[in-house]
């Protein structure tokens, strides 16, 4: 599973399943439980902790929205917001892409059209949030579910929070950027994986090319398949060491990403 910028995901033990006794419909529940971490992204610190009121006001936000889950909150006996989900019949995004066993480039032109299309309304969605004041605070990979009865791309687990300091937005920004590098991809393109197989890219990478989550994987992607449009790859950039710019708003993000989605078409 992909960790918390470089943390190791955690077995939640705060999170149950039940079964609605009117409608025997399976549930998922979440119960009340903190933590907090600090995460440092481009030389910008993010404060970071759960927050239940936080998940149960998107919630109720995105009620009717097609690319979240669904649910509701109650208050338990001792006052906690205990949230009720709807459970989401499918995979996650992660393990859609891991599925795929065609060559990178016939993934490329053949398959991630469709998946760069439905990346685009999950950033939409965020934009959706961003507008109404509201941060996801957990954007990964595997934090997409992929709806088995609607096709819908829909977001799961609002419940982190953090405090910014310099872009209210920023923490989504880079986990939407990391996400997108993993489609382009085809899975996460590693420096050791470069060495055993690929001697020769890895030759030609710099300390800028990689990505500046996560130093041992690469951003700069045109350097391994040649054949990215440079439109979808100058995206990618924004998202690695080597960036003087970081995007700083959805708008921005959607705005460049129209040319790239043309492109890889052609």
């Amino acid at each position: 599973r992909e960790g918390r910028f470089g943390l190791d995901d955690e077995v939640k033990h705060w999170v149950k399943r039940s079964i609605d006794l009117l409608s025997g419909e399976m549930k998922i529940i979440k119960l009340v439980f903190h933590e907090q971490f600090t995460a440092t992204i481009g030389g910008i610190s993010f404060d970071c902790f759960r927050s239940p009121r936080k998940e149960a006001r998107i919630l109720k936000l995105v009620s009717d929205h097609p690319n979240f889950m669904h649910g509701l909150s109650v208050a338990d006996a001792a006052g906690n917001l205990v949230r009720v989900l709807e459970v989401i019949p499918g995979i996650t995004l992660a393990d859609r892409v891991a599925g795929m066993d065609a060559a990178h480039e016939d993934y490329f032109f053949t398959h991630l059209p469709s998946l760069l299309e439905n990346y685009i309304r999950c950033v939409e969605a965020i934009r959706f949030l961003h507008a109404h004041g509201e941060k996801h605070g957990d954007i990964r990979r595997d934090h997409i579910l992929i709806d088995g009865d609607s096709g819908d791309f829909r977001w799961i687990d609002f419940d982190y929070n953090y405090r910014h300091r310099e872009n209210i937005y920023g923490y989504d920004l880079f986990g939407l950027g990391n996400v997108l590098i993993y489609l382009v991809g085809r899975g996460d393109v590693l420096l050791a994986d470069l060495q055993r197989n690929s001697p020769e890219v890895l030759a030609g990478l710099t300390d800028a090319d990689v990505n500046i989550v996560f130093g041992n994987r690469v951003a700069n992607l045109k350097k391994a398949y040649p054949y990215i449009p440079d439109s979808l790859n100058q995206v990618l950039l924004h998202f690695s060491k080597g960036t003087h710019w970081f995007y700083e708003t959805t708008d921005q993000l959607l705005e460049d990403l129209q040319p790239a989605q043309q492109d890889i078409h052609r």
